[in-house]
């Protein structure tokens, strides 16, 4: 059975817990769960694993240079900014598939075409064909 967006992102908040929010381990409904994902106070964003943004909370949009996070849904990173990806794409699947993770320091693009170095972590959801995409400046350039 397909899963709907919606399943996905419950499955998500309850397989990830969010670390930063215990209080949604409790909560199932989800207008809650994807208020507290889009008002979370760290940028992230939920990826397939074809890479295209499915939802994007708004500090994350804003880092990148999006006033709307609608804008990047639906969209693939390299899409965006019309950029290879820093790190090659092979590398960063094959960790995931072995570790279930990846973490790395890279250059980031920015909509105004102004890069700026992110720690990115990514973290596939067991079992589901989602991603976890968590993002934290460490300099703008």
């Amino acid at each position: 059975r397909q899963m709907s967006n919606i399943d996905k992102l419950r499955q998500l908040v309850e397989d990830l817990s969010l670390r930063d929010h215990d209080l949604i381990q409790k909560v199932q409904h989800f207008d809650i769960l994807e208020h507290v994902f889009l008002t979370s106070p760290r940028p992230m964003a939920i990826m397939a694993e074809d890479w295209k943004y499915l939802l994007v909370n708004e500090l994350f949009a804003e880092l990148y240079g999006f006033e709307n996070p609608n804008d990047m849904v639906g969209k693939r990173h390299y899409e965006l900014f019309l950029k290879i990806p820093e790190r090659p794409i092979d590398e960063i699947n094959s960790k995931l598939n072995n570790e279930g993770s990846w973490q790395g320091v890279i250059k980031c693009p920015h909509k105004s075409g102004q890069d700026f170095i992110s720690k990115i972590t990514l973290k596939k959801v067991d079992g589901k064909d989602v991603l976890l995409c968590t993002c934290e400046v460490v300099k703008d350039n």
